[in-house]
């Protein structure tokens, strides 16, 4: 009896240990600080992440993973923006086409938004949805937008969070009427862990500067006018870069899904710290990253899709 009430002891124990921490998952791209290209075949082992003076275990680092992408464009009527139109019509023949699997959602706003109902891994039915979505948004004048009111909209179009979510927005940066504003938009997407990734319109190539502009404002960046998307951006671990056909979808895929064990008390978004080592495991501070701000509570819910 009394053996059986010390293993009992000892099981309880040991659960006890285990339940200090979860696994929470978030999106990290990284980059190699001289030539600006991504770096690839990166394992667990190669990142470093702490809360304070915490240490924060890295469970797992997957590189080909599936996540939820809403591709947001803003819709405008003005003769000067037809260069904007006609990159909305190639930005939606990309969502048609989306390789089978990718799960993506599709919405055009101005004064208000119409998002589809679903994120569609069905290349023929996501088409079917984004035919219709253009087709609702016909009727939009596109004289004022709402960018904030409509990225609330498209936050909750996800519904529960999955890791990796992300809504790539077009816009030219300005809000008009939204009755929501930046600081309300920072708390949202904190909470909700999802990234946002804005692209804007621009003659130049895009390079490895225009991934990383938040350090300053060159004289190019100028005309986006709208800094709190920039930081927005930047704050959920994502990038603001500038329209090249063909290849917008791309970041909103790369990256890596990282697993990072999280104590289990933890209740709310808290502040974090992450860094790559080299190949001897030292501290790689050349080379650059992009991860959220804050680390949402993990979520023993959440699944996880990786291929």
């Amino acid at each position: 009896m009394v053996r059986t009430i010390c293993f009992l002891l000892i099981i309880l124990a040991t659960s006890g240990l285990f339940a200090q921490n979860c696994t929470t998952y978030v999106v990290v791209n990284t980059f190699d600080g001289k030539t600006g290209q991504g770096i690839d075949d990166l394992k667990a082992g190669n990142f470093q992440a702490k809360a304070g003076n915490v240490s924060l275990p890295i469970a797992s680092a997957a590189q080909n993973f599936n996540n939820r992408v809403l591709v947001l464009l803003q819709k405008s009527a003005s003769p000067e923006k037809q260069k904007t139109q006609e990159q909305l019509r190639e930005i939606a023949d990309l969502v048609r086409q989306a390789p089978a699997g990718r799960a993506i959602a599709f919405g055009v706003f101005s004064e208000k938004a119409f998002i589809s109902s679903e994120f569609f891994a069905d290349p023929e039915k996501r088409a079917e949805a984004v035919d219709a979505i253009l087709a609702q948004a016909a009727q939009l004048p596109g004289k004022i937008s709402t960018v904030y009111d409509t990225l609330h909209q498209a936050l909750a179009a996800f519904g529960p969070h999955q890791p990796g979510d992300t809504i790539l927005l077009m816009s030219d940066g300005n809000d008009h009427t939204s009755k929501r504003n930046p600081t309300d938009l920072t708390k949202e997407f904190t909470e909700k862990g999802t990234r946002l990734l804005v692209v804007v319109e621009s003659g130049l190539p895009v390079n490895f500067t225009n991934y990383f502009p938040q350090n300053h404002y060159s004289e190019y960046e100028k005309p986006f006018l709208a800094p709190a998307l920039k930081a927005l951006s930047r704050q959920t671990g994502g990038a603001y870069r500038y329209y090249e056909a063909g290849k917008i979808l791309d970041f909103a895929w790369a990256g890596y899904l990282l697993g990072i064990k999280t104590p289990a008390a933890w209740d709310n978004p808290k502040e974090w710290q992450l860094a790559l080592k080299d190949a001897s495991g030292k501290i790689d501070k050349k080379a650059l990253l992009l991860f959220p701000q804050k680390l949402t509570p993990c979520d023993s819910a959440v699944t996880v899709a990786i291929h």
